[in-house]
Formats: structure tokens, C-alpha cells, sequence
């Protein structure tokens, strides 16, 4: 055998399921597929294990899904939950609105935990073996056959799988290979985040309950405590005429990030100026599609359908994904046949999600500050939209059945 030939079946290798992606949907995919008795082999890109990212949401129909793919305790351990989101006016403080997680946590079965995402990462790494895990496997071809799928990475590795879930993300090359480019669009909104030492944060600030949202014209703004309350997350949005690159990382700066809050009331203010390192990006949305996936591929998470963060769903999507198809492949003897039912489940909720999101967004976003205030007293707006369908789902007793989504938010 020449060189040539011994590095290629040196770098060859074959598996039933590849998953690509190692970030929360992959390796919650891998988990759920543990807890049915099927083997996968994850690829991911990065050197190490790790999210960008400071925190992630879980509320309750998610935290069924993450206990029933087995990591209940791992997620219970490093979750914080907090008694419930008190929103404020941005530029009064005035009381607007309480979302009351204890009550929902009683009516739905499961709390509603907020993560540092490297936490939430770790408790699903934790229950994997090791060995199943490829780190610096960046993917850079796909190739479809009748019988197999062919994964080509940079390093040089190729892959022959049966069947592959792409857990890739946002940018996903497996979506990209199978749909070309999505051209994604700018939607005029971008994103501020930071983190800050929780002990440096005057308790005050973000009282009474640990987990405060801010509305003005054209923005809004959350804090919220994290591991504990060692950390203090802080993420915005923000509608902007200025060009935003998309991305998780682009550096900002901490006083153009409060130049972002014109007159903010006490509280904000000195949360605000507490800032010192910040983080930016762009928020592009892409169309609703149906493109999820074909014959032996099958789309999860950001690769399948990235959504705005208004909602607060875009982790809880993927971990409802991931439960989902699971139960589709242990009933299903032909994997195919399992994903093509997948997405005839999953796509019409996951779609009505997104448009709850769209909603979200704009209603936070109200120029008018006395019709926002008059919608939520009279019940008519929220600045969490029509949720409690999204948080009532059960994912473990209705896998396999048609979603109900509200008429306000259906195709």
C-alpha cells in the first residue's frame, strides 16, 4: 500500500449516526440518543468543548425534555432559578409586568433554569463517552450517496456514515451543502451583551427579583443572575439604522453601549455603569423554511431553524428537537422514515415559536410607552407574547402528535 493510500485508510473511518456539532443541540442530541439505545459518533470543529456565549435559558417544557435525555440531576446542580422576569419602563422604572416562574414552575411540572452556557455544556458532556467525541473535526464537504453519507474534514478525516444529524449551528456547512446559501438578512436590531462579577453588582440594582427586564422605544435590556449569584448576565436588543456584523464576538465598546440606553432610570443607569467589557453583534434572520433535512440527513437546532432571542427559545427548541427525534428513531426501523416524521411534527411548532419571537420583538420595542403600559394592564400585550402554549408543551407525552399552535401565530 503506498503513503497515499495508507493515509487515506489511516483517516478513513465509519459509523450509523454521525452528528456534527459538539455546542448544546449536538451534544443534547447525542445524549438523547443514548437514553434510546443508539450509538453516534459527534464531530465538532473547536479543540475543546465550550460555548461562546455567557448564558442560556431553559424554561419548563425544555427542562422535560433535558431530564428525559437523562442529565436532570447534571442540569439541576448548575441551573439557577429565579423567583421570576420583573420588567421596568426603561427611562421611569416603572412597573410593567411579572412573570411569575414559581407558579409557572407548579403549573407546568418543571422550573425555569437560566445557565452559564459552559455549565449547561458540561452536564451534557458529562453523561458521554469521551471516545465518541471528535474534537478538531471541522467539516468541510458532504457528499450524499444511496447508501451512506460521506463527511470530508479539514484535518484530513473522512467519515462514511449511514445517517448524519446536523447539530452545526447557525452557519451550519451541512445546511449549506444540502440548500446553498440561505442569504440571510439584516433585520435592523442588534445585540449588546456583558458580564459582570455578581458581587459587584449593588443588590439593589436588580431587585426584587434577581432576573429584571427593561422596555424603552426601540429596545430593551435583561439582567439576571448566573451560577448562583456569581455572575450577572446582561443581554440587549436594540433596533439601529447602523450596519452590524453578524457574530458572537466582535468587541464593543462599554460607552457606546450605554450611549445605546439615552436617560436611564437609577437603577440602569448604575447597573449600566458598571460595564467595562462588552460584546456586539447583528441579528440576521433567515425565512421560515421547510428545509430541514432530506433522505438520510436531518437538520437540529440553529442549523434547522435559527430564531430571534425574543422569545427566549432558541436552546429550548434544540433540546426539544433532540427528545423528539430520539423517540422518531426508536420507533422508526428506518431512520429516514423517522426523520421525514420528525419534521412533520416539529416544523408547524417550531415555526409558530418563531413567529412568537417576531412578536415578542416588537411589542418590547413600542414607542409608545402609555399604549405598551394600557395593553399589559388590560391584558390585550405582553412583553412575553402568548407563551404559555410554548411552556405547556409536553414534549415526553406528545412526540408523536400534530402541535397546537395559536391562530396568531400559525402559517
Amino acid at each position: 500500500m503506498g503513503l497515499n493510500a495508507w493515509m487515506e485508510y489511516r483517516m478513513s473511518s465509519s459509523c450509523r449516526i454521525a452528528i456534527v456539532g459538539g455546542g448544546l443541540a449536538g451534544l443534547a442530541a447525542a445524549n438523547a440518543l443514548k437514553v434510546f439505545g443508539l450509538k453516534a459518533e459527534v464531530f465538532e470543529a473547536a479543540p475543546a468543548l465550550g460555548e461562546i456565549g455567557a448564558a442560556v435559558n431553559a424554561s419548563p417544557q425544555a427542562v422535560k425534555a433535558l431530564r428525559a435525555i437523562g442529565v436532570g440531576d447534571k442540569i439541576a446542580a448548575v441551573g439557577t432559578s429565579s423567583t421570576g422576569m420583573y420588567t421596568r419602563n426603561m427611562q421611569t422604572g416603572e412597573f410593567l409586568e411579572f412573570n411569575d416562574r414559581i407558579k409557572t414552575a407548579a403549573r407546568y411540572g418543571a422550573p425555569y433554569y437560566t445557565f452559564h452556557r459552559a455549565d449547561l455544556l458540561d452536564a451534557l458532556a458529562s453523561e458521554l463517552d469521551r471516545s465518541t467525541i471528535h474534537l478538531g473535526h471541522r467539516l468541510t464537504g458532504v457528499d450524499e450517496r444511496s447508501d451512506h453519507v460521506m463527511l470530508a474534514f479539514e484535518i484530513g478525516a473522512r467519515v462514511q456514515a449511514e445517517y448524519v444529524i446536523g447539530a452545526d449551528g447557525v452557519r451550519s456547512v451541512i445546511r449549506r451543502a444540502l440548500y446553498g446559501e440561505d442569504n440571510p438578512t439584516y433585520t435592523g436590531q442588534m445585540v449588546w451583551r456583558s458580564l459582570l462579577d455578581g458581587s459587584k453588582v449593588p443588590e439593589d440594582v436588580l431587585e426584587p427579583t434577581g432576573h429584571i427586564q427593561w422596555v424603552g422605544p426601540g429596545c430593551h435590556l435583561l439582567a439576571y443572575y448566573i451560577r448562583g449569584k456569581k455572575l450577572v448576565n446582561i443581554v440587549t436588543q436594540e433596533d439601529t439604522d447602523k450596519w452590524v456584523e453578524e457574530g458572537w464576538s466582535t468587541r464593543g465598546d462599554p460607552d457606546e453601549m450605554r450611549l445605546s440606553f439615552p436617560n436611564p432610570e437609577p437603577h440602569l443607569k448604575k447597573l449600566l455603569s458598571l460595564v467595562t467589557e462588552c460584546s456586539k453583534w447583528g441579528l440576521f434572520t433567515r425565512p421560515l423554511t421547510q428545509n430541514w433535512g432530506r433522505g438520510r440527513i436531518q437538520l437540529i437546532g440553529d442549523a434547522a431553524h435559527a430564531m430571534l432571542p425574543n422569545a427566549g427559545q432558541g436552546a429550548c427548541q434544540a433540546f426539544e428537537d433532540c427528545y423528539i427525534l430520539g423517540r422518531w428513531l426508536e420507533a422508526c426501523p428506518d431512520p429516514a422514515d423517522a426523520f421525514a416524521n420528525f419534521r412533520r411534527i416539529r416544523i408547524p411548532r417550531v415555526h409558530g415559536v418563531q413567529r412568537l419571537s417576531f412578536s415578542n420583538a416588537r411589542f418590547k420595542h413600542m414607542r409608545d410607552a402609555n399604549a405598551q403600559k394600557a395593553a399589559v394592564a388590560a391584558g390585550t400585550g405582553s412583553v412575553h407574547g402568548n407563551s404559555e402554549w410554548v411552556w405547556g408543551y409536553d414534549p415526553i407525552g406528545e412526540w408523536d402528535k400534530e402541535p397546537v399552535v395559536p391562530t396568531a401565530y400559525a402559517a
